[in-house]
């Protein structure tokens, strides 16, 4: 029985870890949603048409990065679209998996 509860109680602190990481990574949720929603704007409005035309016409611009693909690459932003969706649905499946098992 002892073993049991001790068991119980490693599971139980884990969860506890796990919680706070989980509430941080919360807001780290709501924040790539405030960024995927400007980034939508700008793709979606036409600003990046504009300024996607401005360049073939000549614009001298810099779109060199610190690594990662340009957002006036065509598909950067289209990608990132994409990834953040299936992301929103594995996080809702998720959820409903655990509410779903809480009915059972």
């Amino acid at each position: 029985m002892q073993n049991e509860i001790n068991r119980i109680q490693a599971l139980y602190r884990e969860w506890l870890q796990l919680q706070e990481k989980l509430q941080r990574e919360q807001k780290d949720w709501q924040r790539a949603n405030q960024i995927m929603h400007e980034l939508n704007a700008f793709y979606f409005d036409g600003q990046f048409q504009e300024f996607y035309e401005k360049m073939e016409q000549g614009a001298d611009v810099d779109l060199r990065t610190e690594g990662e693909y340009s957002v006036m690459s065509e598909d950067t932003l289209w990608n990132a679209f994409h990834e953040h969706q299936q992301l929103a649905w594995a996080r809702l499946r998720g959820a409903i998996d655990v509410l779903d098992k809480q009915d059972d």
